[in-house]
C-alpha cells in the first residue's frame, strides 16, 4: 500500500507580506499536524549563492530556487511521517513573479507546466504586503524597496490567481488579526486534505 502524502499550503505574496512569522505561529498553534518548509530563497542567499543583476543571471537564480523548493517540500515530508500538513514558506512557482520579462518561458525552462505546478499544493494562502511604508521591513536577504514589493505582490496574485483553492489574506493594522484568519482558514480547510 502507497503511504498517502501529506497535503501541502503555500505562503505566497510579495515581500514582507508576515510568511515566515505566521508559519511559525501556525506550527505552533497545529503542532505535530504540521511540518515546515523554510524559504529556499533565503537558504540559498544566506550561504553565499551568488545574487547578481542582469535577466541572464536571473534566469539561473530562480531555477535553483525552484529546484530547492522542489527538495525541500521532498525531504520535509519524508521525514515527518506524522505530519499530515506541509507548511511551505513559498512555492515553486513563486518565481514566476521574478523571472524577466513576465515570466516568459519559466515553466518551459523547467519542464513543467501551470497544472502541474497547481497540483503540488492543496491550499494557496496568498498573505498580503502592506501598503503602507511605514510597515515594510527589509531583512537580511531582502533588496526590495517597498514600491518594488507591492508590484510582487501584484505579480504573485496574478501567478496563483488559477489555482482552485486560492486565499487571499489582506493587510491588517493589527498582525495578530492576519494571524487569526490565517489559523481560521487552515482550520475550516485542513480537514479536507
Amino acid at each position: 500500500m502507497t503511504k498517502k502524502l501529506p497535503g501541502k499550503v503555500v505562503f505566497t505574496g510579495g515581500p514582507s507580506g508576515g510568511k515566515t512569522s505566521i508559519i511559525e505561529v501556525v506550527q505552533r498553534h497545529f503542532g505535530k499536524k504540521v511540518a515546515v518548509v523554510p524559504e529556499a530563497a533565503t537558504i540559498l542567499y544566506g550561504g553565499g549563492f551568488p545574487r547578481q543583476p542582469g535577466d541572464e543571471n536571473m534566469r539561473h537564480i530562480q531555477r535553483a530556487i525552484y529546484y530547492t523548493v522542489r527538495e525541500l517540500e521532498e525531504i520535509v515530508a519524508l521525514n515527518n511521517p506524522q505530519a499530515s500538513v506541509i507548511l511551505c514558506d513559498r512555492g515553486t512557482l513563486d518565481g514566476l513573479a521574478y523571472w524577466p520579462k513576465d515570466g516568459e518561458s519559466f515553466l518551459d525552462s523547467l519542464h513543467s507546466g501551470l497544472a502541474e505546478e497547481f497540483s503540488r499544493y492543496s491550499i494557496v494562502l496568498h498573505l498580503r504586503s502592506p501598503k503602507q511604508e511605514l510597515a515594510y521591513q527589509l531583512s537580511k536577504t531582502r533588496i526590495e524597496s517597498h514600491r518594488e514589493s507591492l508590484l510582487l505582490d501584484r505579480k504573485m496574485d496574478r501567478v496563483w490567481e488559477g489555482h482552485p483553492n486560492r486565499f487571499i489574506v489582506e493587510e491588517e493594522k493589527d498582525f495578530l488579526v492576519k494571524v487569526n484568519r490565517v489559523i481560521q482558514i487552515l482550520e475550516t480547510e485542513i480537514p479536507r486534505l
